[in-house]
């Protein structure tokens, strides 16, 4: 005869539980994985129905760079061909440039100009105190005490070319030095 804790068990082991586990992990994935798109012509074109690749494949462009560059250039390996055939394959796989393509490289093209770095007024001081006592000497500024860092002489001749051009550029912010 059987005890009463034996059916317990026996009913235990029987029994198939199921959870809601994996679906409430399902779906707060979805929610902290959601694509977010920077780029404001890509975010007005994005149809939501689609999948990311379908949406790049719709608007021309490419999900995964790797494959694309192996598809062109692995092929090259046992052909010998000018580099501007692996374009030409490129275009022809991809197709012709869609709309937002054309606008992304108009972008592009009229974008900014080159980014200046700006110097600290303390940076701004020991560059122009430099220049100051040594002229075009960069190996005695390299000797000099305020030479806490220990640039090489290269470093601080670079660095000197390049305090000069934000000197002269006209845009400076308010923490960039008056000069």
């Amino acid at each position: 005869m059987v005890t009463v804790r034996g059916k317990q068990r026996n009913n235990r082991r029987g029994r198939i539980t199921k959870t809601t586990a994996g679906k409430s992990r399902k779906k707060e994935y979805q929610k902290k994985h959601k694509v977010i798109i920077k780029n404001e012509l890509i975010r007005k074109n994005w149809d939501k129905s689609k999948t990311l690749k379908e949406n790049f494949a719709a608007l021309g462009l490419v999900s995964d760079v790797n494959e694309a560059y192996r598809s062109t250039h692995h092929k090259r390996a046992k052909e010998d061909e000018v580099e501007e055939g692996d374009i030409t394959e490129y275009q022809a796989m991809v197709g012709e440039k869609t709309a937002v393509v054309k606008q992304m490289e108009s972008e592009c093209k009229s974008g900014a100009g080159p980014v200046i770095r700006h110097y600290s007024p303390n940076e701004c001081a020991l560059w122009e105190g430099l220049v100051k006592d040594h002229g075009d000497d960069y190996k005695a500024m390299a000797r000099d005490k305020r030479n806490t860092l220990q640039h090489t002489p290269k470093q601080i001749k670079r660095k000197i070319e390049g305090y000069l051009k934000f000197k002269s550029a006209e845009g400076r912010t308010k923490m960039g030095c008056v000069g």
